[in-house]
């Protein structure tokens, strides 16, 4: 990456081999509107001094960003990188001296975050002068993580910002901005991928195998596609096994399942509970029309097979157990027990 914080950070997650950085705009999948308009406003020079691109998580965000940086930096001056003058090859080395990025860390068991001090870190950077090119590029990655202290640290130099710089937010949770900081960035909202677009982009990583499948789950990201292919279906599976068996849990069986969640890390209980969610939402569709798409489309009929037992209140019921189970484990709690307790009201809604 290019300038990074000088810090030692521990990312939220490690950046997987997808997130090589872009060589251009060829590198990005869908969003055709979207890069259409920021090469115009290159071309025009039009540029706002402050973007925030906003958008579910995997949808191709931040690698536009860091294409749209790149285009920005580039001595050829057009509206895409040219791929040979200096400043193209130092920002493919890492190291272009008026690119900076930073993202949310972890310390210790606390959420991943922008602290204040990573804003300093920004803002110095933002003060200093171009060194290459007519300006510099801040990407700041998961900027919805900046707690309260560091966004308002950072507002003051968006309401003024110092010389030519562009500034570029990157945002999974557009709400959870300050109203401040949105207000004085002009927001890019990306869409999410279709279905076909994601199981060609499997297909080319050679991860066709359940491609069509792990496209439909991948509800529009392509991120979350490549980790679905990466962690195989097997949680899945699991998820909708239990489903499935919802009706006749005994209380050995809940206590099994409840033990064997709370054995899962952090990020498996997430996945494990988003599949069981779809699942359930699944079921919804599937009362309305048993032809919808859906999101387990390769398990329509063992989905189907459940309708009887499954009745709308009974769904909307599970639905909101589900909910609650979700915001309880966001706080320091026993996974088993409250999945134990989850799974007991759930096994109550067919007695």
């Amino acid at each position: 990456m290019a300038a990074k914080s000088r810090r030692k950070e521990t990312p939220a997650e490690e950046p997987p081999a997808r997130e090589i950085f872009p060589h251009g705009w060829e590198d990005v999948r869908g969003h055709t509107e979207i890069i259409r308009r920021l090469r115009r406003l290159v071309s025009g020079g039009r540029l706002p001094h402050a973007l925030v691109f906003s958008g579910a998580a995997g949808v191709g965000k931040r690698r536009t960003a860091r294409v749209l940086a790149r285009t920005l930096l580039c001595a050829a001056g057009g509206d895409a990188p040219c791929g040979h003058c200096e400043a193209c090859r130092t920002m493919a080395a890492g190291v272009h001296p008026d690119y900076f990025e930073t993202v949310p860390e972890v310390r210790g068991k606390s959420a991943a975050m922008i602290r204040t001090d990573a804003v300093r870190d920004i803002l110095v950077e933002a003060s200093a002068a171009p060194v290459l090119a007519a300006r510099r590029v801040i990407l700041i990655d998961g900027a919805e993580c900046m707690n309260d202290q560091a966004a308002n640290r950072l507002l003051k130099t968006l309401e003024e910002p110092l010389g030519e710089i562009l500034f570029i937010l990157v945002a999974s949770a557009y709400d959870a901005l300050l109203p401040t900081i949105r207000s004085r960035a002009v927001r890019v909202a990306f869409g999410t991928l279709p279905a076909a677009d994601i199981e060609a982009a499997l297909a080319e990583r050679g991860m066709g195998t359940d491609a069509a499948v792990i496209a439909a789950l991948a509800d529009g990201s392509l991120g979350r596609a490549y980790d679905l292919a990466a962690a195989g279906l097997g949680g899945r599976d699991d998820a909708l096994a239990l489903l499935t068996a919802l009706p006749t849990l005994c209380a050995e069986d809940i206590w099994k399942h409840a033990e064997a969640f709370g054995a899962l890390s952090g990020e498996e209980r997430a996945a494990r509970l988003d599949f069981f969610r779809m699942g359930l939402r699944d079921l919804l569709v599937l009362t309305e029309d048993g032809a919808a798409p859906i999101f387990h489309a390769d398990r329509r009929d063992r989905l189907a097979a459940l309708l009887p037992q499954m009745t709308r209140p009974r769904l909307f019921a599970l639905l909101h157990a589900e909910s609650v189970f979700s915001r309880r484990l966001g706080a320091n709690v026993n996974p088993s027990l409250q999945a134990e307790a989850f799974l007991l009201r759930a096994r109550n809604q067919f007695i």
